[in-house]
């Protein structure tokens, strides 16, 4: 058994399916562009020296360098970070994987700045993969640092939706679920980000026409607002139980409470359920984002009106 290493593992990008290690012997490395490196990525996002990795108090540390474009880690940007392992890293058009293996299992040498013309436009073709693996939060941001063009197809597993986010130079400036466009653009962004298995892959076709309405917010408002939406749904689901998406709701009979005392918002609700509308029908048409609606739900039916 030899010494645990880091190992930098390239999931996207030009250099896909390339490691790094980052050990044993050497403990200090710079990334970037530049032919006097030690890891030299040939990328016009990426600086001369973008960053730099090395050891300090038994753990390695990543710094960005004051570099043009910056450099994440797990979809946030970063100045200095400590490396675990599982960590998603973001350097120019390249996502990177941090893994923690033997020294005797590292293969030897980097092979990426040698790569030829033809095997890197074959990998930048081969955009696709499972969000088990790699959440879109990653899958996102690489593309938005690799100034993408195309749509990005996602096929969540646990509800058999399809969901389209159409870049535009790396900007998510529209998406869809199931192809439905009542639902606001950035609710179904959002929406997506939540999924967690499922695959995505993005094709070379660009949105026809004028959207009925672009997403005018920046990716990183979109990310933390998704971040901070999914994490109170969750919160709020420790606490009750919540109506997932493809729950079946209804009014509850008899109602604990006269509709008249409801809000105006409530009974609009109310009287669609009474309609035989569903609950993801709802939630795909009501302006409001899924966690004010289901706040709304579970207050329902903590007040007796409705049953899931």
């Amino acid at each position: 058994m030899g010494s645990q290493v880091h190992v930098l593992r390239f999931l996207k990008g030009k250099y896909r399916g390339e490691e790094f290690p980052l050990g044993p012997d050497k403990k200090n490395f710079v990334v970037g562009r530049s032919s006097d490196v030690d890891l030299v990525l040939a990328d016009d996002a990426v600086s001369r020296k973008h960053a730099r990795i090395y050891g300090e108090r038994g753990r390695m540390w990543l710094r960005d360098l004051g570099s043009r474009n910056g450099t994440s880690v797990n979809g946030d940007p970063i100045s200095r970070h400590c490396l675990r392992e599982g960590d998603r890293v973001v350097i120019g058009a390249s996502l990177i994987a941090v893994a923690i293996t033997d020294s005797s299992q590292v293969r030897a040498g980097w092979a990426g700045e040698r790569k030829t013309s033809h095997d890197a436009a074959s990998s930048s073709k081969s955009m696709s993969g499972s969000i088990s693996d790699i959440p879109l939060v990653d899958v996102l941001q690489w593309l938005g640092t690799s100034r993408k063009t195309g749509t990005l197809v996602i096929r969540n597993q646990d509800d058999q939706s399809t969901g389209h986010i159409y870049l535009r130079e790396g900007m998510a400036f529209y998406a869809t679920i199931n192809a439905n466009e009542i639902m606001e653009p950035e609710k179904a962004l959002i929406r997506m980000l939540s999924w967690s298995n499922g695959n995505f892959g993005l094709e070379n076709v660009e949105y026809e026409g004028t959207p009925p309405k672009e997403i005018k917010t920046s990716l990183g408002h979109v990310l933390m607002e998704a971040a901070r939406q999914n994490d109170e749904i969750e919160h709020l689901a420790e606490r009750y139980d919540i109506p997932r998406y493809n729950a079946e709701v209804s009014i509850a009979r008899p109602s604990k409470v006269r509709w008249r005392e409801l809000k105006h918002e409530d009974l609009d609700l109310i009287q669609d359920l009474a309609e035989g509308r569903s609950w993801a029908w709802i939630m795909d048409t009501y302006s409001e984002d899924d966690l004010k609606l289901t706040k709304r739900m579970v207050d329902l039916n903590k007040r007796g009106l409705v049953t899931y």
